[in-house]
């Protein structure tokens, strides 16, 4: 009789798998080319360098498999969505492994052959962009091919000529799988290749194949998966592709709340490709239909990193209650080789359909703007300094502008230049500082984008930026 796999008994001992010396967060070009060379003396992966970045970096597709059935995937064209190339380097280990699922892996090895290409683009993967060096989007040269890296791509799809074809990315965390308050943990796409939505016999694959792997995934997030938006891009790569004869399937890794630094996101992309795999050996996923696809609720974009409800603002001697949406930019700053946030207010009124991953009904609140402190500082105040600050609605302090050769503070305050004439204000696009009062007590700051209580001091604060 044959062993039939079960992607929950997997899900469960994943950690079997994980590849350690990767850290979803930030993946380098040095990260994986060292595993990649380790990986060159093992007899399962076929290694063969495909190209090379506009810096001269080595891409690489590592294959495995001798069946007649070609998969291509590809992860990292966007050098600052690294979340699916961790994943596939657990991938890659569960393919060395050995344990109870060695059967799986010999239909695998039998029956597919798979086209891995773990960072397409490391260049901008190495300064934690989007784009290539030369600030092309990857994703919308499909048609011209003007950089090596979309070549690249090209000429391996033409080589392999996949059945399937994986495009995996990250997204950020402000999506919902429907209108409701719950996060896009996971999305999906069969990408349209025309701007009438057309669907062939190709993209009816696709559909196919997403409505399969969302039903072994829903077991595991149910709720949390979305259909990514099907708006045509005839730049596009899967756009190009199922409109030459390959079904393809865009990943977009979301969020989910708890799961801050994209952990339980990095298993479920492992198991949304184990999913896959299993379904097109079985062909199983040929039972499911387009019903099966267009059920799947659509991404919306309806939350905020912040929500604060029904505050109180006062302008030309009158009240008005409003709601204040606030995201946090997450941003990688090269020189320290660190991320910080720089948070601004994104949305004012009412918001009564949104949601927050961070909420506050501070029903009967008044809302001001944080306030400078007026004294110019050399060097920073203390702890127990700022402590005093945030107690008096202070924001930001004034700093000796040739001393500021920095973009982000480590430390909950904020910082101008001493020469720059700011008045912080409650608009949108306006960075995220503000004063709480309940009944003319000051009980919060808001200090770049994130909350600080007042009694019972507690600080939340992750940093605090340069105002320019």
């Amino acid at each position: 009789m044959k062993q039939a796999i079960d992607p929950n008994k997997i899900f469960d001992i994943y950690s079997r798998y994980l590849e350690k010396e990767l850290n979803q967060e930030r993946v380098t070009h040095a990260e994986i080319l060292r595993l990649i060379n380790r990986y060159k003396t093992e007899k399962l992966f076929s290694i063969q360098k495909i190209g090379e970045s506009i810096e001269q970096k080595e891409i690489f597709c590592i294959s495995i498999g001798k069946g007649k059935r070609n998969i291509l995937v590809w992860s990292q064209m966007h050098g600052d969505e690294p979340t699916a190339t961790a994943a596939l380097f657990d991938l890659l280990n569960f393919f060395r492994f050995n344990d109870e699922y060695d059967f799986f892996r010999q239909e695998i090895f039998e029956q597919l052959q798979i086209h891995f290409i773990p960072m397409l683009n490391p260049d901008g993967s190495d300064d934690h962009k989007r784009e290539n060096k030369i600030s092309v989007d990857i994703n919308r040269d499909s048609l011209r091919r003007e950089s090596p890296e979309a070549k690249i791509l090209w000429n391996i799809s033409r080589k392999v000529n996949p059945e399937f074809a994986f495009n995996l990315h990250d997204q950020n965390s402000y999506y919902t799988a429907g209108r409701v308050n719950k996060s896009s943990a996971i999305s999906m796409l069969a990408p349209p290749y025309d701007f009438n939505n057309s669907i062939n016999p190709v993209r009816n694959r696709s559909m196919q194949l997403i409505a399969s792997i969302n039903k072994n995934l829903s077991r595991y997030i149910p709720g949390h998966i979305a259909r990514y938006k099907d708006d045509h891009e005839p730049r596009s790569f899967g756009d190009t592709f199922i409109g030459n004869g390959i079904s393809s399937i865009l990943i977009e890794s979301g969020f989910i709340k708890g799961d801050k630094n994209k952990e339980t996101i990095r298993k479920l992309n492992f198991i949304a490709l184990i999913s896959a795999f299993k379904s097109i050996i079985a062909s199983d996923f040929e039972q499911m239909n387009q019903y099966d696809y267009y059920s799947i609720p659509e991404n919306e974009s309806l939350l905020f990193d912040l929500l604060l409800r029904n505050l109180i603002t006062s302008a030309n001697g009158n009240n008005f209650k409003i709601d204040i949406g606030i995201n946090r930019e997450k941003i990688f700053d090269k020189e320290n080789r660190k991320f910080f946030y720089k948070s601004k207010i994104t949305s004012i009124g009412d918001l009564e359909n949104y949601f927050g991953i961070e909420e506050h009904d501070l029903y009967g609140y008044n809302v001001k703007p944080g306030s400078i402190y007026s004294a110019e500082f050399k060097t920073f105040p203390s702890s127990n300094e700022i402590e005093r600050m945030h107690e008096n609605g202070f924001t930001t302090i004034k700093f000796d502008p040739f001393s500021v050769d920095f973009t982000f503070v480590e430390k909950p305050i904020n910082v101008v230049p001493s020469y720059l004439k700011y008045n912080p204000a409650i608009t949108v696009d306006e960075y995220a500082n503000l004063q709480i009062f309940c009944d003319n007590k000051l009980k919060y700051v808001v200090v770049n984008g994130f909350v600080c209580p007042l009694e019972n001091y507690s600080n939340s604060i992750l940093n605090g930026v340069v105002i320019s």
